[in-house]
């Protein structure tokens, strides 16, 4: 009986063939048989479910094993047998497994009973899809604040051909956000779908605001001096949009007050339509030197001062 192609003939590969070696003869032949690129359909199937096989460390020990019995699962369309005169038929090999009896019949192993999995099929393997393949973009605050569109161009490890998609950045874009493009990823096996393309946005930090969460809401520090915590005092706030908000800080505002100014923030991604809050929390600002002028008045304020601030140690 001639003998059938296996899998490493159909890579054109030995059976000592590294990981990387097969991945690489993979990928050319994908080039040249892929269906989506004018090849032969039947012949890109058999070099997937060949690789399908030697790229999977479990299933290429498996397969080694039958080859070493003397089968040739999966290629030719079935499974050839090279045992001499005398020896156990593949039937027989295939009965004690399923049985559970291992193969130490026909040759003295210890029982052991292996699940060969989609080898035993005829040499048609399940179609499975495609990978996922994920890629990070860069966004600007303002890109993230208004929204805005980028073309992405990303290549196909199977292939090596490459696959662009325009990604659309929705106002309000938070940093980690991720969005999915169905049937950009990398191509099935034996049929089955593509993969998704997965985008994960990294949204750069603004000077000035500081995102809360996922939400539309921002938040900003506004330093302000004692002086104008104990009076009182007006103060001009920018918004993430360029416009200005006049801020009235009471006297005797603590340090860390915050105050609320509602759809003044970012668009909510999560929420479409809707507008976050700013928020402005005052931070008082405590002089590190005096002059002799300022430390006269206030060690005439100190003298005057009969609160107590720390009655509660």
């Amino acid at each position: 009986m001639p003998s059938a192609k296996n899998f490493y003939d159909v890579l054109g590969v030995s059976k000592n063939a590294s990981d990387k070696d097969i991945k690489s003869a993979f990928r050319k032949l994908a080039q040249k048989y892929h269906p989506d690129r004018g090849g032969d359909e039947a012949k890109f199937k058999e070099i997937s479910e060949a690789y399908d096989t030697l790229s999977n460390p479990e299933k290429r020990k498996e397969y080694d094993m039958m080859l070493q019995f003397g089968g040739i699962p999966g290629a030719g369309g079935g499974y050839g047998y090279a045992g001499g005169a005398g020896g156990p038929s593949m039937a027989d090999i295939f009965g004690s497994m399923f049985r559970g009896e291992g193969v130490s019949g026909a040759y003295g192993a210890d029982p052991t009973t292996f699940d060969f999995g989609d080898m035993f099929g005829g040499g048609r393997a399940r179609a499975r899809k495609g990978s996922d393949l994920k890629a990070t973009i860069d966004v600007t605050f303002d890109e993230a604040l208004r929204g805005a569109k980028r073309n992405v161009t990303h290549r196909i490890p199977s292939t090596g051909e490459t696959d662009s998609i325009e990604v659309t950045i929705p106002a309000g874009c938070y940093d980690g956000m991720k969005v999915r493009f169905k049937n950009h990823g990398e191509y099935g096996v034996n049929g089955g779908p593509r993969g998704n393309m997965l985008i994960e946005f990294r949204v750069a930090e603004h000077p000035v605001f500081k995102r809360r969460g996922k939400t539309g809401d921002v938040a900003l520090d506004v330093p302000i001096s004692m002086y104008e915590a104990a009076l009182g005092c007006t103060v001009d706030v920018p918004t993430p949009a360029g416009k200005t908000l006049r801020l009235k800080v009471p006297a005797g505002t603590q340090s860390g007050k915050s105050f609320r100014f509602k759809e003044m923030g970012m668009p909510d991604a999560k929420r479409p339509g809707h507008t976050g809050a700013l928020l402005a929390s005052v931070t008082v600002q405590v002089p590190t030197s005096l002059t002799d002028k300022e430390r006269a008045a206030l060690e005439k304020l100190v003298e005057a001062d009969e609160r107590q601030y720390r009655s509660r140690l």
